[in-house]
């Protein structure tokens, strides 16, 4: 089972490169009144890293809810 993991770690990283170099052009973020250019390739990597944080986050979150009412 542990290859499988390591494929499937593999093939998203393979793909997230492929990902990156055909979208090197730069595009405009506007947020709040914020704006910034960057390349595209690095908004979907921040993005993507912002979602694993946010979603380890939430995991952490809903586990120490669930250990909290069943020690109730």
């Amino acid at each position: 089972m542990d290859k499988v993991y390591l494929g499937l770690k593999v093939a998203i990283i393979v793909i997230m490169v492929i990902l990156f170099v055909q979208n090197i052009r730069v595009v405009e973020v506007n947020f709040l009144g914020w704006s910034l250019s960057l390349p595209l390739a690095l908004l979907l990597v921040v993005v993507y890293v912002l979602g694993m944080v946010s979603g380890k986050g939430m995991m952490a979150l809903i586990r120490r809810l669930q250990r909290q009412s069943s020690s109730r």
